[in-house]
């Protein structure tokens, strides 16, 4: 049997109109080495039946009850076979070269545990929007600011992967792959390649100002807690975080000044600049002023 240098992840929730795009542009990849393990994650939709016409052995599909993406990509992290594991998202692309890209850059850089290649943004007609090829300086300082890897760009070793699962709390919906990251990042250096390889598609249930502020709160109350509560992580970025709590609640701020929720607006602003008081040079904290007035 062919040795698997790769698993590539796929979790996906009620995605029937977008995996077998993904799925396809995966099996192009010029580099031959791998397999597909897609994580059904309680889906509604025909899902099932569209992945299971898609007739290629690399293709592994399994079905479970709903639990959000990162209970998902454990999963599939717990069953690859492969050397390293990629998350792949199912609404995304991959370009060809996405595979023999890693595999280059495994054996120039002597088998990293924890590695990003670059992406672009496109939107749903697949028209090209930005890229992200041109990562440089401190990474870790850009990183507690942003979560600027894609998870379709990230491929950790299959021990990391394993040693640190993503939290499967639903509350850190859409975060946990930044706390991961964030955990991964303070204990690894963050090695990358602005070789693009991969492409985000922004379709309209991407859109991350049409949320629920509470959940938003919750979220990032439990980002806080998760990341405060690893000693390795306070370690590496203890000067970071009073900048880092402060972007939570200028982020919260932003998304209650365009509800026009003026009040608790303010309130999160207050608590911004108590937490970090140059947060007032900060763009986001102006753009929440200008939204109240």
């Amino acid at each position: 049997m062919e040795e698997i240098l790769f698993s590539v992840v796929i979790p996906t929730y009620n995605r029937a109109g977008f995996i077998k795009k993904t799925v396809d542009s995966l099996l192009a990849q010029t580099y031959t080495k791998f397999e597909i393990i897609i994580v059904d994650d309680g889906s509604t939709d025909n899902t099932s039946e569209v992945v299971k016409g898609i007739d290629d052995n690399r293709v592994i599909y399994y079905q479970k009850e709903n639990g959000e993406r990162g209970a998902a990509r454990n999963y599939g992290a717990k069953i690859a076979k492969g050397h390293y594991v990629n998350f792949f998202d199912s609404d995304d692309l991959a370009y060809n070269n996405h595979l023999a890209e890693a595999n280059k850059f495994i054996r120039e850089n002597n088998n990293p545990n924890f590695f990003h290649l670059g992406y672009d943004f496109k939107a749903g007609n697949e028209s090209l929007i930005s890229k992200v090829d041109n990562l440089s300086g401190d990474l870790h300082a850009k990183l507690i600011r942003n979560n600027f890897l894609s998870c379709n760009g990230v491929f950790l070793s299959k021990e990391i992967a394993s040693k640190f699962p993503f939290e499967e709390d639903r509350v850190l919906a859409v975060a946990e792959d930044w706390a991961l990251w964030l955990r991964i990042s303070s204990r690894y250096p963050i090695l990358v390649s602005n070789i693009i390889t991969s492409s985000v598609i922004c379709h309209d249930e991407r859109s991350i100002f049409d949320q629920n502020v509470e959940k938003v709160i919750k979220r990032d109350d439990l980002l806080l807690k998760v990341l405060k509560g690893d000693k390795e992580f306070l370690k590496s970025y203890r000067k970071y975080i009073p900048v880092f709590t402060s972007d939570r609640f200028t982020f919260i701020a932003l998304i209650l000044s365009l509800k026009k929720r003026r009040h608790e607006c303010i309130t999160y602003l207050l608590k911004a600049f108590k937490t970090y008081p140059a947060v007032v040079f900060e763009k986001r904290f102006w753009a929440s002023i200008k939204h109240l007035i």
